[in-house]
């Protein structure tokens, strides 16, 4: 289970969609493989149980289980355009099975519903993340659907993370389309020799703002705003992350060491012991005593809290325990 994982089967996946699948090779080539992909067991009938009635007599495609989370999964073919009546089946089964959250997909549209959001089934549309749209579903799609995002009842704060994200990405296209003619006329107006002088220019002239140029030039924002380290040191183990707000995800470095231990009990700190196993064998992780386990390559998380319980072996929470070279928690960093 890794964001590479998801990026090499979305690849795949977009080699072959030359033509709309229908609503079956949906369901086995995209929707599973995605899943899978993302670290649910496709083969656990407990886990990603097909087609099952409730005592309320709805039905989903899939209901998802994975530790503390769950979610109904309604699958269309992807010539179908998805709407309300989608939106009310896949959200009255997951209310029915005690969760707020349903997925609706064609398998390049994924619908996020929210029950908790008022009004008509459309407004109850909390997050819509679509394949083929730049390069940018893979990152949303594993942040959305890591399975031990679900395993920690961590989705809200998935749902909020991709939201703002999304809207960075609209924000910078506004600007690309009403700021680049700005730069240009005032490349035309004074002579400019090149785009970037005259965006410098543009600036110093109040025409636009610095963050708008840095959009325009391609510029990332600096370093200590976009990456940010981290650590956590407990019970021995000593952890450095880098922390990727554009991406929101989690990259424990090489090098770094986690607590050799399994505490208390609960679906957090299983999910702790089956990714142990699955990295010991992937060579991801290594055993240097019986006190301490290290990480022999970087791993990328989704989530600052499975990041931090992968280091403790015991449930934390990320946001606290986290802490940049002045002591301050990542809650500091955290998008707003």
């Amino acid at each position: 289970m890794s964001l590479a994982e998801v990026e090499q089967a979305v690849s795949s996946i977009q080699m072959w969609l030359d033509d709309p699948p229908g609503e079956a090779v949906v369901r086995q080539c995209v929707v599973l493989r995605l899943l899978q992909a993302a670290g649910f067991d496709i083969w656990n009938p407990a886990e990603v149980v097909p087609e099952e009635t409730n005592a309320t007599g709805s039905r989903a495609d899939f209901l998802i289980r994975r530790g503390e989370g769950k979610f109904a999964l309604e699958i269309k073919g992807m010539g179908v355009t998805v709407g309300p009546k989608e939106y009310q089946q896949a959200a009255t089964y997951a209310v029915n099975e005690g969760s707020r959250w349903a997925i609706v997909t064609n398998g390049r549209v994924w619908v996020v519903i929210d029950e908790h959001l008022p009004g008509k089934w459309e407004d109850r549309v909390a997050l819509k993340v679509e394949m083929g749209q730049g390069d940018s579903f893979a990152t949303d799609f594993f942040s959305l659907l890591n399975a031990e995002v679900w395993a920690a009842n961590a989705f809200a704060d998935a749902v909020e993370t991709v939201r703002l994200r999304q809207q960075q990405r609209r924000d910078e296209a506004r600007i690309r389309r009403e700021k680049r003619p700005v730069v240009e006329q005032t490349q035309a107006e004074f002579e400019i020799a090149t785009f970037g002088k005259a965006a410098e220019a543009a600036v110093k002239m109040g025409r636009i703002t610095e963050g708008e140029r840095d959009v325009l030039l391609g510029v990332e924002r600096a370093v200590d705003e976009q990456e940010i380290e981290l650590s956590y040191a407990i019970a021995g183990a000593s952890a450095r992350v880098i922390y990727h707000r554009k991406a929101g995800t989690w990259t424990i470095k090489a090098g770094s060491t986690a607590a050799n231990r399994l505490m208390a009990d609960g679906t957090t700190v299983q999910g702790v012991g089956k990714r142990r196993k699955n990295f010991l064998a992937k060579g991801i992780l290594r055993e240097i005593s019986p006190k301490l386990l290290e990480y022999v390559q970087d791993c990328v998380y989704s989530s600052a809290s499975l990041a931090a319980a992968d280091i403790a072996g015991a449930s934390r929470n990320g946001w606290d325990v986290w802490k940049d070279a002045e002591g301050r928690p990542a809650q500091h960093y955290r998008p707003k």
